[in-house]
């Protein structure tokens, strides 16, 4: 017999001698609510069903739009500027910062939604779709930050940090497209500064990589250092062995900040790479 049978032996149904009547309706009952429920999804997702399927229809990468005033934002922060998107619009996942999808247009566009602003296919997928597809969709649930400690390295420019971390990938896709963010406290708790920390390079899948800079050509100091994972300077180091000599532990950030007794340090921005 099948599941939705079974829970019919928890319901306090009327013992025997009860008239056949009296036992219809409240059957009756029983498939009226469950039919609300089912009539109250069908509704939430009415404007969607239509579309999946058809030619160029959607994929668990996508979404949709679900509001009639959703502007796509050049800046996740600010609120005003940006393209209007109309309802049912459909989007490409590019990334994810905080509580907004780095995401495309069908035209190319490209800009910041908010999470709550759309709905992913994947969520209209069964439970082994939403296992697969969640990583791409929650990047930063996937990624930890693992024993972070700062020190100085100039004594004479107290505001050049080097920290160290470990970042790891508890996913099977690799990570990409890192901006870590540094919270700075001082010995009261009291925030100090938030410093943006751009990591470049990818974190393999199931894997888990330290953060290394790498210095400029001693004839371009104008390019900067570069803040890369050490399993891409590996790969790059195989085609130019001489990038070890500018190349060191920790992540050299220069801050505003001289004085501090905490860092913290969260994943900010993300992008999982699709297979």
């Amino acid at each position: 017999m099948s599941d939705e049978f079974d829970d019919l032996d928890d319901l306090d149904l009327p013992k025997k001698g009860t008239s056949p009547g009296l036992l219809a309706a409240i059957l009756g009952l029983v498939v009226l609510v469950g039919g609300g429920f089912m009539w109250h999804y069908y509704q939430q997702l009415g404007n969607i069903k239509p579309l999946i399927g058809e030619d160029g229809g959607l994929q668990y990468s996508e979404m949709l739009v679900t509001g009639d005033a959703v502007m796509l934002r050049s800046n996740p922060e600010g609120s005003s500027g940006g393209q209007a998107l109309s309802k049912n619009a459909k989007l490409t996942l590019l990334a994810k910062r905080g509580e907004f999808y780095k995401a495309r247009t069908a035209t190319g566009g490209e800009g910041w939604v908010g999470v709550s602003d759309v709905i992913p296919m994947y969520m209209l997928g069964g439970q082994d779709v939403r296992d697969e597809f969640d990583p791409l969709y929650n990047p930063d649930r996937y990624m930890d930050v693992k024993n972070a400690n700062w020190m100085q390295l100039d004594l004479q420019n107290t505001q050049q940090t080097v920290f160290n971390f470990m970042l790891k990938n508890q996913s099977q896709y690799d990570m990409a497209d890192i901006i870590l963010l540094a919270t700075i406290k001082d010995s009261r708790g009291k925030e100090l500064e938030r410093l943006e920390i751009p990591i470049e390079g990818i974190i393999p899948a199931w894997e888990q990589s330290m953060v290394g800079t790498l210095g400029p050509e001693s004839d371009d100091e104008e390019a900067g250092k570069r803040l890369i994972t050490n399993y891409t300077f590996e790969k790059l180091a195989e085609e130019d062995q001489d990038l070890q000599l500018r190349f060191s532990d920790g992540a050299e950030v220069e801050m505003k900040t001289a004085d501090f007794t905490e860092a913290n340090i969260d994943i900010l921005e993300v992008r999982a790479v699709p297979n």
